[in-house]
């Protein structure tokens, strides 16, 4: 993205919810697919061959294979998963792959795992022994090792299947294995109930199944699955912020023709962003948000909402209320950080977090310069990675390697590359996943964090404000990334994110304070006048024309338009502006991307003149108002665009916030 934009994109919050919880589904998908091999009197081994049909609120959006080979050293398990979301023109592809080696007993013994989530694939290989883990995490052409301790057994697929056949019986019998999940680098406790017998439909056969509930240990997620009475997953379901996730034993050429993937409806996308009672003003930064939350599922628990400017005042129930403060810019920190045990993980590389990376480091030795102020050289971070990166809705998760040789991502892509160039300075750095307020929503977000002297400070090169981020937004979960994705898309990811209402009971900007009742509305319309008193918005309606749009949301930048006879319409439509652009030049760069080659004027506006555009044929016409950070902008189509546009600047008023 250039500096010489205005900052109209938009993260795509509904595709980057879909892959947090596509990867969760992975992580623990695969405790129970694996089939008993038929029976073979000799060796070489016989194989089986299980494949499934991944739905998304009906809609097909995947599928699963999985081999299981029997041998005379035990068992070898092959999965393979792909998921495809398609949304106005983008498209999320994810791609999973895993290997894992049994003794005859069942017990892990090796463990391969793939993800795909860009065009570079990022494999970790697990080697188990008794009581430890070694652990190689592959990126890049890098890699980085690490090791995990754990007690008891760890069993594989056909481990895992075999307790089950011989376990669960009947209603209230329970089985409980303790596994190894590579994508999270963690060792989890799985327990299985069975709930009741059915006879499940699998096509056009009925099939004797046992239901049974999925728990697993610190996890608050319960999945609902349906077993043969050989111990094999005929089908599961979970909750999802898109509505029900199922998995169902398919055809291979079912399963296949899955992998087209699947559109999912609007009214489905819109479930998982979270509406907001009142829309916030960008003028300024927001240094104080009072928020109340309300689970929608209580019975999954509240995650410690305790993170960086983040306080919780009351917990009961299904409600939660917190306070969320921009923390001060600090002053005075130098870098490189001296590197200690606390500090190691958020200074030293890892798979995504590639700051060994000889361009990486000469990069960010190349922006930050002769700076010696670690805030400062932060800040310049942030603004070459905003001025650098393109937003990418297709690239879920990739390695800095990748992102920096590309410039493309989501918001995790740019807060990935922000924290790496960040810890190649010698910064500390993390990534925190949760959600940001956006254009009358909060919706799922990632960003970066680098902590300066003992304090951690957010920066967001995707949603950029004048230094510190401000706050408008909720933490959820933050990660140095060291052990995987894992702790950013299980955990806490899967008690909130589609789950929570968010209600602004207060908030701060500008040094002034704006409490919000409950019986407080978003604007009100009196006779001929449309009143938005928290972002300071007046508009009067001229004879003959009707208010449009006043309940629009993201990705809907408009926030109140009029319609007028013959098919006329001006909109009002809410925009930011970089920190360090110049607000005439931004401006005049925006209006030109609208009506291009249009002729150059001025208007009458709020309290002054305003710059404008009219098209050549008289079919568009714009104008731009700036208020500190923001930029209005005013837009008419139709026949004499230009006096409708004219018309209704005249009867607009702008108060500061």
């Amino acid at each position: 993205m250039s500096a010489r934009t205005l900052r109209f994109h938009a993260f795509n919050i509904h595709l980057f919810t879909a892959a947090v919880w596509i990867i969760a589904i992975w992580s623990l998908s695969f405790w129970g697919f694996s089939r008993t091999p038929r029976p073979s009197a000799c060796i070489p081994a016989d194989t089986s061959d299980l494949w499934y049909v991944i739905k998304i609120s009906d809609q097909p959006a995947g599928y699963i294979h999985e081999e299981t080979l029997a041998h005379e050293k035990g068992f070898t398990t092959s999965s393979e998963m792909l998921v495809v979301l398609n949304r106005l023109g983008s498209r999320v592809e994810i791609g999973f792959m895993s290997e894992s080696e049994e003794t005859p007993e069942g017990l892990l013994q090796r463990v391969l795992y793939e993800m795909t989530a860009s065009s570079q694939s990022t494999k970790s290989e697990a080697v188990i022994s008794e009581g430890k883990i070694e652990i190689r995490n592959e990126s890049g052409g890098k890699t980085y090792t690490s090791g995990l301790d754990y007690t008891g057994d760890l069993y594989g697929p056909e481990g895992i299947r075999r307790l089950n056949a011989a376990g669960l019986k009947n209603p209230g019998d329970k089985v409980t294995v303790q596994t190894y999940v590579a994508e999270a680098s963690l060792v989890g406790k799985m327990t299985r109930t069975v709930l009741s017998r059915e006879a499940l439909k699998i096509g056009i056969r009925e099939v004797a199944a046992l239901k049974v509930e999925e728990i697993l240990e610190g996890l608050p997620i319960k999945r609902t699955g349906w077993l043969d009475e050989q111990g094999n997953l005929l089908k599961q379901d979970e909750p999802g912020p898109f509505g029900m996730i199922e998995v169902w034993r398919a055809e291979k050429s079912a399963a296949l023709a899955a992998a087209s993937g699947g559109e999912l409806p609007p009214e489905v996308y819109q479930s998982s962003i979270v509406r907001t009672n009142i829309r916030l003003p960008r003028e300024r930064p927001i240094d104080y948000l009072k928020l109340k939350l309300t689970h929608r599922r209580p019975e999954l628990g509240w995650p410690d909402l305790r993170m960086t400017g983040q306080s919780v005042l009351s917990q009961e129930g299904s409600v939660a209320v917190l306070e969320v403060r921009r923390p001060k810019a600090p002053s005075g920190v130098s870098f490189p950080a001296v590197r200690t045990e606390a500090s190691r993980e958020y200074l030293e590389p890892n798979a995504f977090i590639q700051s060994d990376d000889d361009e990486i480091l000469r990069l960010a030795k190349e922006i930050v310069g002769t700076e010696k102020d670690a805030f400062r050289a932060s800040l310049a971070l942030e603004r070459w990675v905003a001025e650098n990166m393109k937003f990418d809705l297709g690239i879920v998760f990739a390695p800095a390697t990748e992102i920096v040789r590309n410039r493309r991502g989501t918001c995790v892509g740019y807060a990935t590359l922000l924290a790496t160039l960040a810890r190649a300075a010698g910064i500390p750095s993390r990534i925190v996943m949760g959600y940001v307020y956006a254009l009358g929503m909060f919706g799922g977000h990632a960003w970066a964090e680098v902590k300066l002297g003992e304090e951690w400070v957010p920066l967001d090169a995707a949603v950029v404000n004048e230094g510190v981020a401000d706050a408008a937004r909720v933490a959820v979960a933050a990660s140095s990334l060291a052990e995987g994705i894992g702790e950013l898309t299980l955990g806490a990811a899967q008690q909130l994110f589609g789950q929570v209402g968010i209600e602004i009971q207060e908030f701060q900007t500008g040094g002034r304070t704006y409490p919000v009742s409950p019986g407080d509305k978003p604007f009100s319309i009196t006779e001929d006048t449309y009143d938005n008193p928290w972002l300071g918005i007046r508009l009067r309606k001229p004879a003959g024309f009707r208010f449009i749009k006043t309940d629009a949301v993201w990705p809907d930048r408009a926030v109140v338009g009029l319609d007028a006879p013959e098919g006329r319409t001006v909109v009002l439509e809410q925009n930011e502006i970089f920190p360090w652009e110049d607000p005439e030049e931004a401006l005049a760069r925006r209006l030109a991307s609208l009506v291009p080659g249009g002729r150059k004027g001025r208007l009458e506006a709020g309290k002054g003149e305003v710059p404008c555009l009219d098209s050549a044929d008289g079919q568009k016409a714009v104008a731009a108002v700036r208020r500190g950070f923001e930029a209005w902008i005013i837009r008419a189509d139709g026949k004499g665009a230009s006096e409708t546009l004219r018309r209704a600047a005249r009867l607009l008023e702008l108060s500061e916030r």
